[in-house]
C-alpha cells in the first residue's frame, strides 16, 4: 500500500478527509495528519510518505515552502495541493516542483478520490519506468563487465594482436574515443578489501552517480578504472590518499593516471598483472578469479577458430568433438562462463554467426546460469546448431532487390511503407514482378522481412537504453503512434512484450 499524509491547519478539514474517504479501497494507507507545515516537514522525513495531501496556507511552514523542500530530497513524494486560494499564482508556483494536482476549497469526496487515482497511477507508472531503467543499467553492466573480463583474459594469455581483439569486441564498448582513469592503491592487506571497496562505492554513488567503477585485485593492490567524467578530481585524489583500513598494518599508497582510451588502459593493465598466478576481477564485492588457465584458453581457441574455418567435414568433426570434450571437462563455472562468452562473441565477429544484438541477448543468458551442468549443455547445444546450420555467405540479390532493402531501411520509421509503394516509387518497376522476385531471392515474403526488420530494430533500440519510450521506440519502427499495436506485433514474433524482453535481458521475470 502506498502511505498518505494529511496536512491542514483546520482541524474539522483534516478530520473530514481523514474519515470520509475508505483509503483502503484505493490502496492507501493514512498515517498521520499534522497542523502545522513544520510538524508535516518532521514527519515526512520520518514516515517518508507516498503521497502528501497539504494545505496552501498553515503556520510554520506554508503548503509550498513544504512542497519546495522535499522536492530537495531523493524521498520522490507526490504532493496534492489543497487550498481556498484559487489564484493563479499558486498553481503556477505548485507546478514549478512537478505537483500537477491542486484543489480548490470547497471540494467534494469524489474530487479528492479521483486526484488519489491519478497519483496513484502517476506513482506506479513511474516506478515501473525506473524499474526498467535499472535493469537496463544491470544489463549495461553485466554485459560490459562479460566483455572486459574476456578482454582482459586473451591479453594475459592468448598470444594475440591487439587490433585483432579491438574488432571482436568494438561492437560492445568505446575502447578509443572516451578517456578513462586507472586508480592503484597499493598495500592493501585482502582482509580489508571488502571496507575499502564499501567506502569507495559510497564515494562514487554520491559524487559521480552513474559512472561504474571496475576494480582488480592482485597481492595486496587494488586497481579501480572508470569512465573519465570531471575537470578535476582533487577531491577523489584527497578521498583516496584518506582511506586508512582499521587495524592495518601498512599505510596505503595512492597513485592515479589518465588515459586517452579504454584500450591504452588495458594495455597497460594487462601489462602490470600478468605475472600473477591470480588476478581477482570484482564483481561488485564479489571476487571471480582469473586463474592461469592459459594452456586451456588457448586450446580451445584454437579449436573455435578451426571450426570456423574449416571447409573439410572430416576436420571440421574432429575439432568439433575434441571442443565439445573440453568443453565437458571444465570444472569451474566462473572459468566456464567466460570460456562461453569468448567463444559467442568470436562466432559475433563480423557478424558470421550472430548479430551483436544476438549475441548480447545469449551471454545475458548463460550470465544468469548458475548450475554448471545446465550451462555446459545450453553452450553444447548451441555450438551443435550453428554447426549444423553454419553461415553461408550470402548470395547477392539482384540489384533492385538490393534497392528494396536499401528502401526498408531508410524507411522502417514510414507505418505505412509497402512493396508497392517501393516499386512504384523507387524503382518505377511493376509490383507483382518485384513481388515474385522478392519471394524467390529471399525465400520469404515482403511482409515477413520487413516486420521481422521492425522487431530486429525494436530490440536494438530496446537494449540501447530506451526501454522507458516504448512510444518512441513503436514509431522508430514504423508503428506510428500506437505503443499498443507496436506490443502485440513484438509478442507475436518474440512471444513477448517488449517490457518483459527488457526485463528478462536484465535478469528480471521471463
Amino acid at each position: 500500500m502506498l502511505k498518505l499524509m494529511i496536512a491542514d491547519d483546520e482541524r474539522m478539514i483534516r478530520e473530514s478527509i481523514s474519515s470520509l474517504i475508505d483509503w483502503n479501497s484505493l490502496g492507501i494507507e493514512l498515517i498521520g495528519t499534522c497542523s502545522d507545515g513544520i510538524e508535516a516537514y518532521n514527519m515526512i522525513l520520518d514516515e517518508t510518505p507516498d503521497i502528501v495531501l497539504t494545505d496552501i496556507r498553515m503556520p510554520g511552514l506554508s503548503g509550498l515552502e513544504l512542497v519546495e523542500r522535499i522536492s530537495q530530497t531523493d524521498l520522490g513524494t507526490q504532493f496534492i495541493i489543497l487550498s481556498g486560494f484559487g489564484e493563479f499564482k499558486y498553481a503556477k508556483q505548485a507546478m514549478k516542483f512537478r505537483v500537477h494536482h491542486y484543489l480548490l476549497k470547497p471540494c467534494n469526496e469524489g474530487q479528492i478520490i479521483e486526484s488519489m487515482k491519478d497519483v496513484v497511477k502517476e506513482y506506479y507508472h513511474r516506478r515501473a519506468f525506473q524499474d526498467l531503467k535499472e535493469r537496463q543499467k544491470a544489463l549495461t553492466h553485466n554485459l560490459h563487465y562479460s566483455v572486459l573480463a574476456n578482454i582482459i583474459n586473451e591479453r594475459i594469455f592468448l598470444q594475440e594482436s591487439p587490433e585483432r581483439a579491438w574488432d571482436s569486441y568494438s561492437g560492445f564498448m568505446d575502447f578509443f574515443n572516451t578517456g578513462y582513469e586507472m586508480c592503484y592503491l597499493h598495500y592493501l592487506e585482502e582482509e580489508h578489501l571488502t571496507s575499502v571497496l564499501n567506502q569507495v562505492s559510497f564515494y562514487m554513488m554520491e559524487h559521480a552517480p552513474g559512472i561504474t567503477v571496475y576494480s582488480i585485485y592482485v597481492k595486496n593492490t587494488l586497481i579501480l578504472f572508470f569512465e573519465s567524467h570531471q575537470v578535476s578530481y582533487d577531491k577523489l585524489d584527497a578521498f583516496m590518499m584518506s582511506l586508512s583500513p582499521h587495524k592495518a598494518f601498512t599505510e596505503l599508497s595512492y597513485v592515479r593516471a589518465t588515459y586517452a582510451s579504454l584500450s591504452g588502459l588495458i594495455e597497460t593493465l594487462t601489462g602490470k598483472i600478468e605475472r600473477y598466478g591470480m588476478i581477482y576481477f570484482m564483481n561488485g564485492l564479489q571476487p571471480v578469479p582469473i586463474c592461469n588457465y592459459k594452456n586451456l584458453i588457448s586450446k580451445i581457441e584454437q579449436l573455435t577458430t578451426s571450426l570456423m574455418q574449416s571447409e573439410d567435414s572430416d576436420s571440421g568433426n574432429a575439432s568439433l568433438e575434441e571442443l565439445l570434450n573440453t568443453i565437458k571437462n571444465i570444472g569451474n563455472l566462473d572459468f566456464l562462463k567466460q570460456t562461453a562468452s569468448r567463444m559467442v562473441i568470436k562466432f559475433t565477429t563480423g557478424n558470421r554467426y550472430y548479430s551483436t544484438l544476438e549475441a548480447t541477448e545469449y551471454l545475458m543468458t548463460l550470465n544468469e546460469q548458475t548450475n554448471i551442468e545446465v550451462l555446459k549443455n545450453m553452450l553444447i547445444e548451441k555450438i551443435l546448431h550453428i554447426m549444423e546450420q553454419p553461415h553461408e555467405n550470402p548470395q547477392c540479390c539482384s540489384p533492385f532487390i538490393e534497392k528494396v532493402k536499401q528502401c526498408v531501411e531508410n524507411n522502417l520509421s514510414n507505418p505505412n511503407l509497402t512493396l508497392k509503394w517501393i516499386a512504384e516509387n523507387y524503382l518505377f518497376m511493376n509490383v507483382d514482378y518485384v513481388s515474385a522476385r522478392f519471394i524467390k531471392e529471399t525465400k520469404q515474403k515482403f511482409s515477413n522481412y520487413l516486420a521481422t526488420i521492425r522487431i530486429q530494430k525494436a530490440k536494438q533500440l530496446l537494449t540501447e537504453g530506451n526501454a522507458e519510450q516504448i512510444q518512441w521506440v513503436a514509431e522508430q519502427v514504423g508503428c506510428g503512434n500506437n505503443p499498443q499495436y507496436f506490443s502485440q506485433i513484438f509478442k507475436k514474433h518474440t512471444g513477448m512484450t517488449p517490457s518483459a524482453y527488457v526485463k528478462r535481458l536484465n535478469g528480471g521475470e521471463k
